[in-house]
């Protein structure tokens, strides 16, 4: 494990057991607006969460709020249930986040005919994940969603639950009904718009399929400027709210830090290190 008073270079870190490093005197701490976040598929083409109206209603079940000052000390912004993260340009800050309300959560599972519902929720055992996965269970009971957590290594969760071990169309075509998965930043949100929610996408977990999504993802990549861009991305927002393919609960900061003992330390949300400006304090 490391100690807080060995950092000399800049390393990585996360809240979850890094507060020693996030209050020590003696460290720069970076704190960068990043697009990381996890995402809680749910398969859209069958099962339990088929209907749009069951998703919604466990989406209703998070309170946000509390997860970034529980899991994240405050270094995290709510999601709003697409992944258009804040720190984009385009991203349309005047998107409502979902506040928890119980009551609209049962109200939805009322009109879709379902009177309670138990399903295995999948989760990698990596950094805050576990802990995510029991806050979302806590916060389902109240809805009657009974969701038993199955925390699992990344052998299993990757090559199983998230991605079957024998060949599917596409891929990654999520095994289990509902599990969460890690995404990494990205400098735009092409990638986690192709690949975890286009029909088709090579890690599209939900098997989402909407040719409304797929024209509205078009339409983004076509887009000129950012007033175009904005447009675009809060027209995906807007489709990604509505059906809940996915749940997005928040987007967290990419944490650094180095000895006092030197400046011009430079990293990128990415785990990039930039050293050239770099020296020994005087």
């Amino acid at each position: 494990a490391l100690q807080s008073g060995q950092v000399d270079a800049i390393v990585q870190f996360s809240v979850t057991g890094g507060e020693g490093l996030l209050n020590n005197a003696n460290l720069n701490v970076l704190a960068l607006q990043a697009s990381t976040h996890r995402e809680v598929w749910m398969r859209c083409d069958k099962g339990l969460f088929k209907d749009p109206q069951v998703r919604e209603a466990l989406a209703w079940t998070l309170d946000r709020e509390a997860m970034v000052q529980t899991l994240f000390k405050g270094k995290a912004e709510v999601g709003a249930d697409t992944v258009i993260a804040p720190l984009y340009p385009y991203a349309d800050s005047s998107l409502p986040a979902r506040k928890k309300d119980i009551a609209k959560a049962k109200s939805l599972l009322q009109a879709a005919g379902v009177n309670g519902l138990t399903a295995t929720l999948h989760a990698v055992k990596l950094q805050e994940v576990p802990d995510l996965a029991v806050l979302i269970k806590a916060g389902a009971a109240e809805a009657g969603i009974t969701l038993n957590v199955s925390v699992e290594d990344t052998g299993s969760f990757y090559g199983k639950s998230w991605c079957p071990e024998t060949p599917a169309d596409p891929p990654c075509s999520g095994a289990a009904e509902i599990g969460i998965v890690d995404y990494g930043h990205r400098g735009t949100p092409d990638v986690f718009l192709n690949a975890a929610l286009s029909t088709g996408g090579v890690w599209n977990s939900s098997q989402y399929a909407s040719k409304e999504f797929d024209a509205a993802f078009k339409a983004f990549q076509a887009s000129i400027g950012v007033d175009a861009q904005k447009k675009s991305a809060r027209a995906i927002s807007d489709i990604l709210q509505r059906d809940t393919p996915l749940i997005v609960p928040y987007f967290y900061q990419y944490l650094a830090a180095h000895s006092k003992k030197f400046a011009g330390m430079a990293t990128t949300a990415l785990g990039q290190v930039d050293v050239t400006k770099a020296g020994l304090v005087a």
